[in-house]
């Protein structure tokens, strides 16, 4: 998700029941608004790793308030100190909040079964265009770890059509 998106997550936009999040609105400079596209309403799987963050929910309507319960600045309002010290226990150099949109995009391409449509589904682009132009391009040497055991001439073959 965008990080303006999370940031404008309510209670109501989880459902563990079907382990979905509803992308429905985010928020930036205390605006909240719709997604940034039209496919950017869209709904999310909840992956396993995520579940146990999501059971205890704050009793407040927004999933990250302000102190007074309010809807969050966005991602403004991310404590760059705490950001960069989390990073640094992690051993993991600084980059923007946003980078790690990117950074999950890269990682499900390349290490995940989930096609490039699916991909572009999830983090709400319209088409796949968007993943392979921007995103692709981090991938170095794929080609090289196909399985060499693949068959080009099958019963499946389109000669077989011709």
């Amino acid at each position: 998700m965008r990080t303006g998106e999370i940031m404008a997550l309510t209670r109501a936009d989880i459902n563990l029941k079907d382990r979905v999040i509803h992308i429905r609105r985010s928020v930036t400079k205390n605006k909240v608004s719709s997604p940034k596209t039209e496919m950017s309403v869209r709904d999310v799987p909840i992956f396993d790793d995520l579940v146990p963050y999501l059971k205890n929910l704050p009793k407040t309507i927004w999933l990250f308030p302000k102190v007074d319960g309010t809807v969050t600045r966005g991602s403004e309002a991310i404590n760059r100190d705490e950001y960069e010290a989390l990073l640094k226990r992690c051993n993991i150099s600084y980059r923007k909040i946003y980078a790690t949109r990117h950074t999950f995009i890269v990682s499900m391409l390349k290490y995940s079964n989930l096609s490039i449509m699916e991909i572009a589904q999830i983090v709400g682009h319209t088409t796949t265009q968007m993943i392979v132009q921007n995103y692709a391009k981090y991938i170095k040497g794929e080609h090289l770890r196909i399985d060499r055991n693949l068959k080009l001439f099958t019963d499946k073959s389109a000669d077989r059509l011709a």
